[in-house]
């Protein structure tokens, strides 16, 4: 199998294993990783799927990273939109899989939000590996982070943490309450950026292995 064609396997792959956590955040009712969180909350508010508010939100990302970027922006980054309609379809399909079954005990609660913080990661991990191009949300801090001339980790977190605050907004005013947003927003805030060097630790003999 030729190396690009294998990059793009293993992309997908990221894709489908970061759409797993998505749905076990979800189901864990703890609160969902700060990207996340605002599709979750507009889903509700919308009352479509989530996939579908994921590929429209991802959509709009890649139209702000070309008015932030101009004549900086590449065109090849265009095939953020294919790999957005891919990601929004998983997370449908990987709800699905996963099921709307509420779950009484924090305990057991706790540890599928520890679950999906770890497939979050890895999902990442693999098709950050992959060197092919960002998902939208990434490379929209990568192109506010290029404008400011501000480091990629700070600006995460600016982004990150207004998105949150948005998602606390529109939540309060057309729901009336607080929605995908809690102490499982703040863990993976926490943890996932520092659990990403881990994990690719771990399958960098796999990928040298299978020659990527």
């Amino acid at each position: 199998m030729p190396n690009l064609m294998k990059r793009f396997v293993l992309y997908i792959f990221g894709l489908f294993i970061g759409a797993f956590g998505v749905a076990f955040a979800i189901q864990s009712n703890l609160g969902l990783s700060p990207m996340n969180s605002l599709p979750y909350v507009l889903s509700h508010v919308l009352g479509m799927n989530m996939g579908n508010v994921v590929i429209a939100l991802l959509a709009l990302y890649i139209l702000i990273q070309m008015v932030i970027l101009r004549k900086d922006f590449k065109w090849i980054d265009t095939t953020q939109i294919l790999f957005s309609f891919i990601f929004g379809y998983f997370v449908d399909f990987t709800r699905f899989i996963v099921g709307d079954m509420p779950i009484a005990s924090y305990t057991a609660r706790l540890g599928m939000l520890l679950v999906s913080i770890v497939l979050i990661a890895t999902g990442i991990t693999l098709f950050m590996k992959a060197r092919l191009v960002n998902l939208p949300s990434e490379g929209l801090i990568a192109a506010i982070s290029f404008k400011v001339g501000k480091p990629f980790g700070t600006v995460a977190i600016t982004v990150h943490t207004l998105t949150v605050l948005l998602g606390i907004l529109v939540s309060f005013t057309f729901l009336g309450r607080v929605a995908g947003i809690g102490v499982g927003t703040i863990l993976s805030a926490l943890l996932i950026g520092k659990l990403i060097p881990i994990v690719g630790k771990k399958v960098d003999p796999l990928l040298v292995r299978i020659g990527i």
